[in-house]
């Protein structure tokens, strides 16, 4: 597995486009990956991103995947240039784009880890859904969870499922929606950001959450979850 990590340029008419659309922001994720992947390429890629803003206010994609992203497949100038940038320059954080395997990382989990973790997930539940006569399920709708209580119930659901849980209790969450038009209507996909302090539960689990994401809306920039050791 890869994890990349752009800083984008502000300026650009195309980076300015795919901030308001993540329709848009989908298809310039998926550019970077070979054409030849069947009907589903982000599944054949184990695709998954999110748009992040740090500090600065700069705008982070994280990208991670299967393959190893072709990053030069690019609009011309949608990346930041670190020599414009002091502050940048000045933390050192190197290239950019910046690649890097994380096979490693994920061999070296063992149970009982904790990290410092960020997940933007679509937070929603379906309805509806019966069973008919014929014993074949029919899907209902999906609604959102509503409320910060709910969306940690739902978190906890999720994380249980994937390997891991909260020794504290300390989660933030902040309430987002991404809006943008596919085939011709308005789009509003909502959900939450949660930020906090993980444990690991289950080490396959886990890994296999990290691989695959949490939550649906994955083309939309959501189930990405992000961790970093804490000493």
């Amino acid at each position: 597995m890869y994890l990349t990590r752009a800083f984008l340029d502000p300026k650009s008419r195309d980076v300015r486009a795919d901030a308001r659309n993540p329709e848009s922001l989908h298809k310039t994720v998926m550019r970077v990956f070979p054409d030849d992947a069947g009907p589903s390429p982000r599944s054949a890629h184990a695709v998954l991103h999110r748009l992040d803003q740090d500090r600065g206010d700069r705008l982070v994609l994280l990208i991670q995947s299967r393959t190893k992203p072709m990053v030069e497949r690019w609009p011309s100038g949608y990346v930041l240039d670190m020599g414009g940038d002091l502050d940048l320059a000045f933390s050192n954080v190197g290239e950019n784009p910046a690649i890097r395997s994380i096979a490693a990382e994920s061999a070296a989990l063992v149970l009982g880890r904790r990290f410092a973790f960020r997940l933007r997930a679509n937070t929603t539940k379906k309805i509806d859904t019966k069973t008919r006569a014929d014993g074949i399920k029919r899907h209902g709708r999906r609604v959102p969870v509503r409320g910060d209580e709910e969306r940690l119930q739902w978190l906890a659901r999720r994380a249980e499922a994937a390997g891991f849980g909260f020794d504290d209790g300390q989660v933030r969450v902040t309430e987002i929606a991404a809006s943008g038009g596919r085939g011709g209507k308005s789009v509003t996909v909502g959900g939450a950001l949660f930020e906090g302090v993980l444990v690991v539960r289950d080490v396959e689990r886990f890994v296999r959450a990290l691989e695959t994401g949490i939550g649906p809306a994955k083309a939309y920039g959501f189930g990405l979850l992000s961790i970093a050791r804490i000493p």
